[in-house]
């Protein structure tokens, strides 16, 4: 089991790499392209940096519906954890 706290950590951190940003100044309430300026070319390299860090694959399309770092961390933690049962 993935917890959210770890995977939360991972995203941050990919995405102040990937964007020149110190960590704590990513929330998870900051939009992509607004708050953080993610433009599409960058959008899909975190993409691959995530399916490289959790050996997953994530459909290119996928990257549209991420609109915040809360979408991200929401859509890890479901396929990171999809062969765990889903508590109700």
């Amino acid at each position: 089991m993935m917890e959210r706290q770890e995977i939360t950590d991972k995203v941050i951190q990919v995405l102040a790499e990937m964007l020149h940003r110190k960590p704590e100044t990513i929330r998870m309430d900051s939009t992509l392209m607004d708050d953080l300026e993610m433009d599409s070319f960058t959008a899909i390299e975190m993409l691959f940096q995530l399916e490289d860090q959790y050996e997953i694959e994530i459909p290119d399309e996928q990257v549209q519906a991420f609109k915040t770092v809360l979408d991200i961390v929401d859509y890890l933690e479901i396929r990171l954890n999809e062969d765990e049962p889903l508590r109700e």
